[in-house]
């Protein structure tokens, strides 16, 4: 494979160690790389000092985070390839990857191709989430009756099956870990919502590719590893429930009018009453959460 034209972005935030070792194992397994763009959070730990020497990669550092579709979208304002990757730092590439995905895409460009994405494994090499389905009545009926035996059978189970016998499988949305998206796509499309800042921004962002017609895949492929919330500790816990559930309350007025705006957000409230629950917030913590997800 020849001038493969295909932008790395990488968003840092105090995940230094793991994005070198995410930078190394592209280095190491790719043929053809078109650049790696490093786009840098505002971290404060060393990865400014490790990065702005770093002559593999370009490096743009922030002022202030703002947030992982942000960040991605300047990344993709300075990048040159033909394909867009973006890849979280804490991944680990098993082999050439990209060039997976690139034949993959390059073969298929009849599939109108929104985003393309693997089958993530974590350090166990298990499976992990690396698709999903848009927010839906069906979907969170299944999530608050999960227990029953007809909410057995998954999406995800479907999926992978499709994938056994086919190598490829059109999904709802692919996991934001590992996107890889044709740049004239995102010049239709445009990029990321700045208004989630983190969570639910790929989503949203494939949900306005599939509704100007772009399709969105996995391919059978697990040569990527997934080490998930890296950038995230225990002492941000409650503080990562609330950003899911702004998120997903922007998600849902972006995309569901009327009715089914008001059914998905009673539903969203019971499942998250039903998560409360079993948590440990305090009460104002719960107060805050209810009042993020009804606003």
């Amino acid at each position: 494979m020849e001038d493969l034209q295909v932008s790395v972005i990488i968003v840092n935030y105090n995940t230094c160690s793991m994005t070198i070792e995410c930078i190394e194992s592209i280095v190491r397994f790719t043929k053809n790389i078109y650049e790696i763009i490093v786009v840098d959070n505002a971290s404060t730990d060393q990865s400014k000092e490790m990065f702005s020497s770093d002559s593999r990669i370009k490096y743009i550092y922030l002022d202030e985070n703002i947030g992982f579709g942000g960040a991605n979208n300047l990344g993709i304002a300075v990048a040159k390839g033909k394909y867009i990757f973006l890849l979280n730092p804490d991944t680990i590439l098993l082999y050439d990857i990209i060039e997976k995905l690139y034949l993959f895409a390059e073969d298929h460009r009849d599939h109108k191709i929104g985003a393309i994405g693997t089958c993530l494994i974590n350090n166990y090499k298990a499976d992990m989430m690396s698709f999903g389905e848009f927010i839906s009545a069906k979907r969170i009926y299944k999530r608050l009756f999960e227990k029953l035996p007809t909410a057995k059978r998954s999406y995800e189970a479907d999926i992978y099956q499709i994938l056994n016998a086919n190598y490829y499988a059109k999904v709802d949305f692919v996991s934001g870990a590992d996107l890889f998206i044709p740049r004239k796509v995102l010049d239709q499309v445009s990029v990321f919502d700045p208004g989630f800042f983190m969570y639910y921004e790929e989503t949203d962002l494939q949900k306005r590719m599939h509704d100007l017609g772009y399709s969105n895949y996995v391919i059978n492929e697990r040569g990527i590893i997934h080490l998930e919330g890296g950038s995230f500790d225990s002492i941000m816990k409650f503080e990562r429930k609330l950003i899911i559930t702004q998120s997903l309350n922007l998600y849902i007025k972006k995309h569901l009018f009327g009715l089914k705006k008001f059914h998905l957000l009673l539903l969203s409230f019971l499942v998250l009453i039903k998560d409360l629950l079993k948590s440990r917030y305090s009460l104002n913590h719960n107060i805050i959460l209810l009042k993020a997800l009804l606003k």
